[in-house]
């Protein structure tokens, strides 16, 4: 059975260096935690600060944590409006290669397994062609890494995005070839 645990202040992330924990770059899995929260502002604020502080302490660039607390803070109202559950569920999991964040008003028992999410088109209707049983579309596609919209048959909500770690963070231009080049010494 599951437990209510109120939260009043953001959850401290401990680290624990005697279990032989690895460094984030070399560990093959960062994080993975879920949250669920109430409906108010103040549980939707809770959620995009838990998300944050976790990517943070796993070694998120500054731009992904600001795309991370958008994510959220937009996913999150998007169901306020468009779904009528009592709880709203914020899923995050990031490994050495990729980022995934989920924020639905889906919630099972975990012995149900995952459900059945199916892309939503821009008409609003879902999106069956080419869908896989079992592949989560989330996931499906590495190069898709903008703001997703899935829906259960039965009519459960989620919105989320998935890319890869090292692509999170806006690439830099090179600008080498315009600096000054040393002269070599001459004798």
């Amino acid at each position: 059975m599951g437990r209510t645990v109120e939260v009043r202040g953001l959850p401290r992330l401990l680290e624990d260096d005697a279990a032989g924990q690895q460094s984030a770059p070399q560990s093959d899995h960062r994080l993975s935690l879920t949250v669920e929260a109430g409906r108010s502002s103040r549980d939707l604020a809770l959620l995009a600060d838990v998300a944050v502080a976790a990517l943070a302490r796993a070694g998120a660039s500054r731009w992904l944590l600001k795309r991370t607390e958008d994510t959220v803070r937009i996913a999150a109202h998007y169901l306020v409006g468009h779904s009528s559950t009592p709880r709203i569920s914020l899923t995050v999991t990031a490994d050495g290669t990729t980022v995934t964040l989920a924020v639905t008003d889906y919630s099972a028992p975990v012995w149900f397994g995952p459900p059945a999410w199916l892309p939503v088109t821009a008409d609003n209707t879902l999106h069956l062609h080419g869908v896989r049983p079992g592949v989560d579309p989330l996931t499906a596609d590495p190069h898709a890494d903008g703001l997703q919209l899935h829906r259960t048959p039965d009519g459960h909500i989620r919105l989320g995005t998935h890319a890869p770690w090292e692509q999170a963070m806006p690439r830099r231009q090179h600008r080498d070839s315009s600096l000054p080049q040393p002269r070599a010494a001459t004798p």
